[in-house]
């Protein structure tokens, strides 16, 4: 009896240690200074913060202005008014467009983070990360 009570109390850890909440997605810490930021308001709707502020566009059209700009190495996308709690249907609808706009003009790293109205995106939650 004894020793099925220490390996009870032995497994004891391990068990509760499984039952465990997930850990929190990763904050994300923007190291590239001349990275575009943009931050998406709907599946449709787009504003750049950085390298230029510019005001509110259509998706396209700003895939057409990001070209302008000399970096095309680290491109950071904040997902306004995002609702879901993992990835799913909404992500896809939100992304694509912006994941193949941005490939195609050479952005090699292109991060999309949840947003909670800041104009910074340090500390944000990393949605998805591809480099």
């Amino acid at each position: 009896m004894k020793k099925f009570l220490v390996l009870l109390t032995a497994a004891l850890p391990l068990v509760l240690s499984s039952c465990s909440t997930p850990p929190q997605k990763q904050a994300f810490q923007n190291v590239d200074t001349s990275a575009l930021i943009v931050k998406s308001l709907d599946d449709q709707t787009c504003q750049v913060l950085s390298p230029t502020a510019i005001a509110r566009e259509d998706q396209s059209r700003l895939l057409d202005q990001a070209k302008t700009f000399s970096q095309h190495q680290t491109a950071v996308v904040i997902l306004e008014n995002y609702t879901e709690p993992q990835l799913g249907p909404e992500f896809r609808d939100r992304s694509v467009t912006l994941f193949v706009g941005l490939r195609s003009l050479g952005y090699e790293h292109i991060v999309f983070l949840k947003g909670n109205g800041a104009t910074d995106p340090n500390g944000l939650v990393t949605l998805a990360d591809y480099n």
